[in-house]
């Protein structure tokens, strides 16, 4: 598991000041990209450099508290899943008073870029996610 800070400003929110419902997403991957980085590996770097994309094929929500303006969450990421050509990554959302307030999943394929068909996960990224593993 790999835990994410981040405060959540204006700009993520609706007009009530509760967050927009596409920022929790927004986060999870935000969380996800952290990781890697964390591990020696920037997205940008893996998307440019390498013949793999990894589009997103499922994701889901869910709120259990309002998310307001100023908040401060931590976000704990672990991979659910897996498989041979996709995996799935989970996230815990959690506020300053250590009160849940959301989680999310997300699914992602590993693609070829140059046709769009499913490939196997290639290793190096494999044991990375390996770390996010609960």
């Amino acid at each position: 598991m790999f835990t994410y800070q981040v405060k959540i400003y204006l700009r993520d929110t609706d007009a009530t000041g509760v967050i927009y419902f596409n920022q929790q997403l927004r986060l999870a991957l935000e969380a996800f990209e952290a990781f890697l980085s964390s591990r020696g590996h920037d997205l940008h770097s893996i998307l440019e450099a390498g013949e793999n994309l990894y589009p997103i094929v499922h994701c889901e929500a869910d709120f259990s508290a309002p998310i307001k303006t100023g908040d401060t969450l931590a976000i704990y990421l672990s991979a659910l899943r897996i498989g041979t050509s996709s995996f799935t990554l989970h996230t815990k959302m959690t506020n300053q008073h250590k009160k849940e307030v959301g989680t999310t999943t997300i699914v992602h394929v590993c693609t070829l870029k140059k046709t769009g068909a499913s490939t196997p996960i290639p290793e190096a990224l494999r044991a990375i996610l390996d770390e996010l593993v609960k």
